[in-house]
């Protein structure tokens, strides 16, 4: 009855439906360096002339792909900051399919470089090739103006431009100055400092204000491309000067602009500045994203905040495919959502890359911010922290769960408002077996690595089931996950809101129904045969489920090798297969004995069944037990072909084509014919399942790509064979973004991104 009157005093206290104008604030933002490159920054070579026949149509088609991947699902951004858009025709693409779902825009900003940096301009293009050039534009060196910004901007219906509090740095009024946007509402500063080729255009910050409609709301925008670095220099060209005095540039665009308004009204002001601010945080030296990020008293820091940072701490969140960096950024204001009500900071909700965007002709990936009113564990930095209770079940075996509905006397698991979200982190000392789900259908659950904050974990099992807790039905899906994972919860859609209860069950597979399954190249599950007269249950039997999945492309069987660990007395404890089921018809394997227990053999897809170890008697102690399966599939996703440099460049574009061998075939890649890489002066890569065919090859034996340049004017350049690696002693996956394959021919150098995993992230079987 108590817990029924809390229950009514705090819907009374806190209306679940009808939310008031300024409790529905759920916006979505994303920043992207589109990679729509004007001529001169794909063709500023000598076999320029070759290189304008080769790209015509060819940025219109990225521009056009763009477009149809933000369009495919328009309820992911409500504001999308994009740079690097200098070709004119793609500009036009974007806004005309774009405008009718993100109809305010910012199309163009230029400036007059010969005005402001006539020998910067000159230096740059003589840094390339200046015939090129001058071809290009049709204008002599000294005319050239260079390019614009690159910066676009795009928002949606239920978002109105507001006037800049102080317009000092308002675009567009002034001689040089062009502003092409539905409002003259946009301030913009030209960066003083640039670098190399970066001076050929006309880098710098603009910004906007915009009323949020539905909850009244005002977002500062600030969106930007900043100086870049050139690593693939000899040696490396480095700028972190020109950015520190760009990033001043940017605090006092801000601070002039907002000057206007009062404390209260900046506390209330949602500041975000996005783009690809080039920040290297890998490359060395490394101090520069600290002592921008990371150094308390600092602008940068203490006034700002790197959302990635905040919410992915153990995710290196890889924005540059090319680079292997994380150049692209989404700073929030003015310090993240810890708790309070809605007149504290917005809470920056989840930080991802989606993984569409990456197939892109960029070399950037997508970066997007989910952002709402604080709310309990409304991020991943202030998740909930689960404890599971260990105690006797309804069955009298030990269980391992918590329930998590209210605390100290209020419900903590509520979509308080319409787009929150939830979080929730375990930390365990072991990997394991869990049943997760909450008691509402209108709730959804995903659960992240801390390593990989984008792609959630998928359920072990494709269906879910039923499980009763006391008052509750949950509908729980299995897992099995490492020792630490965070947990989110969103309502069905970005509207719903409502109250729910959520289940988080260990397994401690001490039954068949709740076995622990088991996943090649993961950490070995754990179970506890407890000693005679445990409190907290019996348990003599410890089951762990497995599924073999995948099947090589040569129809070869996997071997599956099957361990049991821990076992302290071979008379005492026994480990056995049952329900063995191999649709091949293969026989099961006999277990080796000893204190570890290995069984293994063929095994084709679709095999399954549970290796159970018992014990004959419960002794004086508890006996820590284990199971672990590998495996010698492999699964690789070929990802995209990168031309870095090219074979022959005075003699216009390689012509590549691929042979893999994969167990005991080689297959040419395409089938016939060859594939145009032209990078005389920018990287060029293409995807592999769009233009050489499928991305996902299976095999149990060895696997290894080499390459051939087609050449029409001199000798064809073969590659070496390059072997796909190994999986190291622990390891299910190689991220072969961060480690690629390499080749090196006489003047040229290609690399493939692929990800090589043990197995997919997806479910093994239908539940039990």
């Amino acid at each position: 009855m108590a817990r029924l009157i809390v229950l009514l005093v705090t819907l009374i206290a806190w209306p679940i439906s009808g939310a008031k104008a300024q409790e529905v604030e759920t916006v979505r933002v994303a920043t992207f360096n589109a990679y729509l490159l004007s001529p001169i920054f794909k063709c500023a070579n000598p076999n320029f002339a070759d290189c304008l026949v080769q790209i015509q149509g060819q940025t219109e088609k990225q521009a056009e792909h763009l477009a149809d991947t933000i369009l495919k699902n328009t309820d992911r951004f409500d504001i999308i900051a994009i740079n690097e858009a200098w070709d004119e025709d793609a500009k036009q693409i974007l806004i005309d399919k774009l405008k009718p779902v993100y109809p305010n825009y910012v199309r163009k900003i230029d400036a007059a470089l010969l005005k402001v940096r006539p020998q910067a301009i000159v230096d740059a293009i003589t840094s390339l090739d200046p015939a090129a050039a001058v071809a290009i534009y049709g204008e002599p060196v000294e005319k050239i103006d260079g390019e614009d910004s690159g910066l676009m901007l795009f928002a949606k219906k239920d978002f109105k431009f507001l006037p800049l509090p102080d317009d000092s740095f308002k675009w567009g009024r002034n001689d040089g100055e062009t502003l092409d946007a539905v409002t003259d509402e946009v301030g913009f500063t030209l960066y003083d400092r640039c670098g190399g080729v970066d001076c050929l255009s006309g880098k710098g910050a603009a910004i906007v204000r915009l009323l949020h409609l539905p909850s009244q709301s005002n977002y500062t925008v600030v969106f930007t491309h900043m100086q870049a670095d050139y690593f693939d220099k000899s040696p490396p060209e480095l700028h972190p000067g020109a950015r520190d005095a760009q990033f001043d540039q940017i605090e006092k665009l801000i601070e002039t602009t907002l000057s206007p308004l009062t404390p209260a009204q900046r506390k209330r002001e949602r500041v975000l500045v996005m783009g690809d601010m080039n920040v290297p945080l890998f490359h060395q030296p490394t101090s520069e994203w600290a002592r921008r990020f990371a150094t308390p008293g600092t602008y940068w820091t203490s006034q700002h905040y790197d959302s990635w940072a905040a919410t992915n701490r153990a995710d290196d969140g890889i924005s540059n495919s090319i680079d292997n960096e994380r150049y692209d950024y989404i700073l929030a204001a003015p310090r993240p959502y810890l708790s309070g009500g809605i007149e504290g900071p917005i809470c920056v909700q989840h930080v991802t890359i989606p993984l569409d965007f990456a197939d892109l002709e960029s070399d950037h990936n997508l970066l997007t911010a989910d952002l709402n009113l604080g709310n309990n564990f409304c991020s991943p930095s202030i998740a909930y922290p689960v404890n599971l209770t260990a105690k006797k079940g309804s069955d009298g075996k030990p269980q391992a769960e918590e329930l998590i509905d209210f605390r100290n006397g209020q419900d903590v698991t509520q979509i308080r408002y319409p787009g929150s979200m939830q979080w929730f982190h375990v930390v365990h000392q072991d990997a394991g077996s869990y049943s997760i789900g909450p008691d509402s259908p209108d709730v959804n659950i995903d659960i992240f690595r801390p390593s990989n904050m984008t792609k959630p974990i998928s359920s072990y099992y494709g269906s879910t089931r039923t499980v009763h807790d006391g008052e509750h039905i949950f509908t729980v899906h299995t897992y099995a996950l490492p020792k630490e994972f965070f947990i989110r919860v969103t309502g069905k859609d970005r509207k719903w809101q409502g109250n729910y209860a959520l289940l988080v069950r260990r397994h401690t597979c001490a039954t068949k129904e709740e076995a622990c399954p088991l996943q090649p190249g993961e950490p070995p599950q754990f179970a506890t045969l407890t000693e005679a007269g445990s409190l907290l249950g019996s348990q003599d039997e410890a089951w762990f489920r497995f599924d073999v999945v995948g099947q090589a492309d040569s129809g070869a069987d996997q071997t599956v090798t099957l361990t049991a660990d821990g076992l302290p007395d071979p008379a005492g404890y026994k480990a056995t297969l049952e329900e063995f089921d191999d649709p091949h018809g293969g026989e099961p394997p006999i277990a080796v004995s000893g204190t570890s227990r290995i069984i293994s053999g063929a095994m084709g897809g679709g095999t399954h069944g549970y290796l159970v170890i018992r014990q004959a008697a419960a002794g004086s102690q508890a006996v820590r037990v284990r199971a672990s399966m590998q495996t010698t599939v492999r699964n690789l996703e070929l990802k995209a072909l990168i031309c870095e440099d090219e074979t022959n460049p005075e003699f216009g574009s390689d012509d590549i084509f691929t042979q893999l061998s994969i167990d005991s075939r080689t297959i040419r890649f395409p089938a016939s014919g060859e594939v145009e890489f032209d990078c005389d002066d920018s990287a060029d890569q293409k995807d592999w399942a769009a233009r050489f065919g499928s991305s996902e090859l299976t095999f149990v034996d060895r696997a290894g790509l080499k390459l051939f340049e087609q050449d029409d004017t001199s000798p064809d350049d073969p590659s070496h064979v390059r072997e796909f690696p190994d999986l190291p002693a622990g390891a299910s996956s190689i991220d072969g973004v961060r480690n690629p394959l390499i080749w090196n021919f006489e003047g040229g150098r290609y690399r493939l991104n692929y990800e090589l995993r043990m197995r997919k992230n997806e479910p093994a079987a239908a539940a039990p």
